[in-house]
């Protein structure tokens, strides 16, 4: 019995240093990949605008990188809520049906979407074409409520759809025109077509930002008082110019 009991006693100690040094990590949930927002470098290590932000933004706040814990696009609320990371750090936009659920920072930046195709897609003839969206997004959203005569292709993630595309399995996708923009390489026949798309607000919100559990407002208040601070002191312009060469505003 005196064995167990300093056995029991050991490892709640063990539990409580491991508690005491990761206290202050902030874990963030996020979709990868999805370049160039977030995905992995080939040594396996997750890189990206968003990763590079979201980590000066858990340095600014704790001293230390986010802990990032990678979770499909549709887990990535339900994972919030079941307390497996702390925020989400991934390309959602801010509306008001996610609001209902989620605690948002201010926004860190705002980006219209777009089509691309290979072919001479026209967004307003869609009748019959196969429209390529990531599942849950708010393109997924708009492309179901706008483009009804067409037919819905759902990925879970962006680069299946971008084979799906060059391969011929697709009229066309409709993403986030940053990523659309990563996916087209030199000599590619992919090109972006029709007019970007960032109505109506409802579906597109204002901006993306941070998510929270909606008890967490002290940590969201952190996290928006620090992304103001990278704002200020330029890092969030030296990290934007790493991976865009045009502004996507903040």
């Amino acid at each position: 019995m005196k064995k167990l009991l300093i056995m029991a006693a050991s490892l709640l100690v063990l539990a409580n240093t491991a508690n005491a040094k990761n206290k202050d990590v902030i874990r963030a949930g996020v979709d990868a990949p999805y370049p160039p927002f977030e995905y992995k470098a080939p040594d396996g290590s997750l890189t990206g605008f968003e990763i590079e932000l979201g980590n000066e933004v858990c340095k600014e706040i704790t001293g230390k990188d986010c802990e990032w814990v990678v979770q499909a696009w549709d887990g990535l609320i339900p994972g919030l809520l079941a307390r497996k990371y702390d925020m989400i750090f991934s390309s959602m936009s801010i509306n008001d049906e996610r609001k209902k659920r989620v605690l948002f920072s201010n926004s860190y930046y705002t980006t219209p979407s777009a089509y691309f195709s290979a072919t001479n897609f026209d967004p307003t003839a869609s009748k019959g074409k196969r429209i390529g969206v990531q599942r849950a997004t708010i393109q997924d959203t708009y492309i179901t409520e706008f483009l009804t005569d067409a037919e819905v292709v759902r990925y879970t993630t962006a680069d299946d759809m971008a084979l799906d595309l060059e391969s011929g399995r697709l009229d066309a996708m409709f993403v986030d025109a940053p990523v659309g923009m990563g996916i087209i390489k030199e000599g590619s026949k992919i090109v972006q077509v029709g007019e970007l798309v960032k109505e109506p607000v409802r579906i597109f919100g204002n901006g993306v930002g941070a998510a929270f559990r909606k008890r967490d407002a002290k940590l969201e208040a952190q996290v928006s008082a620090a992304l103001e601070t990278i704002k200020k002191n330029g890092k969030y312009d030296e990290i934007m110019k790493r991976y865009f060469d045009f502004d996507i505003k903040i």
